[in-house]
């Protein structure tokens, strides 16, 4: 579930082309942005084409179009599992744009589909719109915003037990923190509630316009601008308010269901 910033790799095969790997016990399969390393012929399919579908359909979401198609195919290497999936992301960004990226995920098939590959390809999304790193608290809370209900509820689970033990940080600082804390699944939560906040007050674009001006120009200036709040204190104090109104009181999230959005 992580993105990082470091160095990817890329290959180049024919559009559709299956490549079978009896050396590495599996299979390659090129669609038109991704190039997936799986077990089998027909796993690397599945995963192509439900990354394919989750980069158009994630990027309507969040920027109102589809994002042209990748000069460099995106490697996702699949690696099957018992139990859950999670992911890691790299990239590596040059004069404004990401330069290389690539896609590890694994655990279960199904799980990888449902949420593992749709929060992995979220992360690219965000990558390409900003041409650099995100902060993390809006990079992993927003990507969790991709995946299916069951993890985005428990998601609100992890968020109201770190609330109820006041292992939260305010929000003057979660928006600066650079580096995973100790309490990494603590840091998903929070990120997870406040990315859902801002997404349900002002909509996707504008969840994106708001980090993109924070990191530029500010929290304080760019929480006026965008969620007319004087600034992230206030922010705080309405964020906090929502949650134990909506989250604790067992609301479901508002937020559309990305993927059923296709």
């Amino acid at each position: 579930m992580d993105a990082h910033h470091g160095k990817g790799c890329a290959r180049l095969a024919p559009l559709g082309l299956l490549i079978l790997l009896p050396a590495l016990g599996g299979a390659s399969y090129r669609s038109a942005n991704f190039v997936v390393e799986a077990r089998t012929p027909e796993i690397a399919r599945q995963v192509a084409e439900r990354a394919e579908s989750c980069r158009t359909t994630i990027a309507r979401a969040y920027l109102g179009h589809e994002l042209p198609r990748w000069r460099i195919p995106c490697p996702i290497r699949v690696r099957l599992t018992p139990g859950e999936a999670g992911g890691v992301t790299s990239f590596g960004f040059h004069e404004g744009k990401v330069s290389d990226q690539s896609m590890t995920v694994e655990g279960r098939l199904d799980r990888i589909l449902a949420s593992a590959l749709p929060h992995e390809v979220t992360h690219t999304i965000f990558a390409a719109y900003l041409g650099g790193p995100m902060p993390r608290w809006a990079d992993e809370g927003a990507s969790l915003l991709s995946e299916d209900l069951a993890e985005r509820r428990r998601h609100d689970r992890i968020s109201i037990d770190l609330l109820a033990r006041r292992g939260e940080l305010p929000l003057s600082r979660l928006f600066v923190v650079e580096e995973y804390p100790s309490d990494l699944m603590g840091f998903y939560g929070q990120g997870y509630s406040i990315s859902r906040f801002l997404i349900e007050m002002g909509g996707r674009p504008r969840f994106l316009e708001f980090v993109r001006d924070g990191m530029r120009d500010g929290w304080d200036a760019s929480t006026r601008a965008h969620y007319q709040l004087a600034n992230v204190h206030e922010l705080d104090r309405a964020w906090r308010a929502w949650h134990r109104l909506v989250v604790q009181g067992g609301q479901l999230a508002q937020t559309d269901d990305i993927m059923a959005m296709h």
